[in-house]
């Protein structure tokens, strides 16, 4: 429950809601969101079934070997005296393999660890996927703040047609500039249509998640410019170990271990012990069978085995630390890139925006005047919407960061959440 509790938290990386209409009757949140994908996502419906069938595969380890019944028929159908069946002798007997070396013990708890490696992976899958949900749970966000950001450079080009009207009527602008505003409107209505699709599809690839194949009028809400406090990078550092590969290493080193405590017990010989009755047809007697098997050269077979368990032993810590080096490298790489954004996000904010916002008031104004051309007024207007998208992508991926620095160090990031 732990591990699903800490991988749940990683999709509320931001603060957010979700709000739902036609298929959904009341409004989803993310905790309902996270349910869905446990409860219903195939994959993870399939991974209960691979647990399930672990737990199977150490019960049938931990057995210990049957008994074996045998029947042994004796002289008969021969010749001579032993033609026929009058000279038959027949033993019932019971047989079992008595293993040495507590070899039962041993393989369960080979299968054993093979079920918490089975288990480490499927949290890593876990994880894996609700980090997906939340990189897509952004991607609806952010493709609703370019279908409103398409609508807004419609209005505002829908506008500027109405001062180049003005203008016109006045015979203080060429007509021509009516043309050049009417394809920009043309244009412009192109592209909110794209981005519309766009939102389309990224609501389907997200509800597709926990199964829902209908979006309906699904829509989310989230802070996308509310950037938290980063964590320093040492102490994201320390936090690696909880990455799932390196805890998987720790469970696979168990399991060398395992294999090799269970090579070491093939040097010892199993004994089978077989008894039973014998009965003599020609004087109609009986007597008791007793019997024992042991195997030679048993150290010498069990050498190679217990070669390459020391072998694939040795190897893990190596293979360990060079997973670690990766992901110390991916996540060095993931925090510049979030600190990137993160400085790009306040600057866009505080100072550019704000100034092509003036520019803009500064060249409507110069334009209705006649200070100004038109193509001067429509070089402000692009210039402020390519900073609402520049901060736009910044944002997403200043988020995107902070997902994949969950995902990497296994744990939350201080977030700031708000329920």
């Amino acid at each position: 429950m732990r591990n699903r509790f800490r991988l749940g938290i990683l999709l509320l990386c931001i603060p957010m809601a979700v709000v739902a209409e036609q298929q959904y009757d009341n409004p989803l949140t993310m905790s309902q969101i996270i349910v869905n994908i446990l409860e219903n996502n195939p994959v993870l419906k399939a991974s209960d079934y691979e647990a399930n069938a672990a737990a199977a595969r150490i019960r049938q380890a931990r057995l210990s070997t049957p008994l074996k019944i045998s029947v042994e028929v004796e002289n008969f159908a021969g010749s001579g005296r032993y033609k026929g069946f009058d000279a038959i002798d027949t033993t019932l007997s019971l047989a079992k393999i008595l293993e040495s070396g507590k070899k039962p013990i041993l393989r369960g708890q080979v299968s054993q660890q093979e079920a918490g490696l089975l288990h480490n992976e499927l949290d890593a899958k876990r994880l894996d996927l609700l980090s997906e949900a939340a990189r897509r749970f952004i991607h609806v966000s952010v493709d609703q703040e370019r279908l409103k950001i398409a609508k807004n450079k419609l209005a505002l080009i829908k506008r500027t047609a109405s001062i180049v009207e003005q203008r016109i009527k006045a015979g203080r602008s060429p007509v021509a500039e009516r043309r050049r505003v009417t394809i920009a409107i043309a244009r412009s209505e192109i592209e909110m249509e794209h981005a519309e699709h766009e939102l389309l599809t990224s609501q389907l690839k997200l509800t597709m998640m926990w199964g829902e194949t209908k979006v309906g009028n699904l829509s989310v809400q989230a802070a996308l410019f509310e950037l938290k406090k980063i964590n320093s990078f040492k102490y994201l550092e320390s936090l690696l170990e909880n990455n799932p590969d390196l805890v998987r290493f720790a469970t696979k080193q168990r399991l060398a271990v395992a294999r090799l405590n269970l090579a070491r017990a093939k040097r010892k010989p199993d004994i089978e012990l077989s008894g039973g009755i014998r009965h003599f047809s020609a004087t109609d007697d009986g007597a008791f069978v007793l019997s024992a098997r042991i195997p030679l050269g048993h150290q010498s077979r069990a050498l190679p085995g217990i070669q390459e368990s020391d072998f694939m032993n040795n190897r893990v810590p190596f293979l360990h630390e060079q997973r670690r080096l990766e992901l110390y490298t991916s996540l060095f790489e993931v925090y510049q890139e979030l600190l990137h954004a993160q400085t790009a996000v306040e600057t866009l904010d505080q100072k550019i925006i704000p100034e092509a916002k003036r520019a803009l008031r500064d060249y409507e104004i110069g334009y209705r005047a006649g200070r100004y051309s038109l193509l001067e007024l429509t070089s402000a207007q692009q210039s402020l919407l390519e900073a609402r998208l520049e901060i736009l992508d910044a944002a997403a991926k200043y988020h995107r960061g902070r997902i994949e620095i969950e995902r990497l160090t296994g744990t939350q990031m201080n977030t700031g959440v708000r329920q």
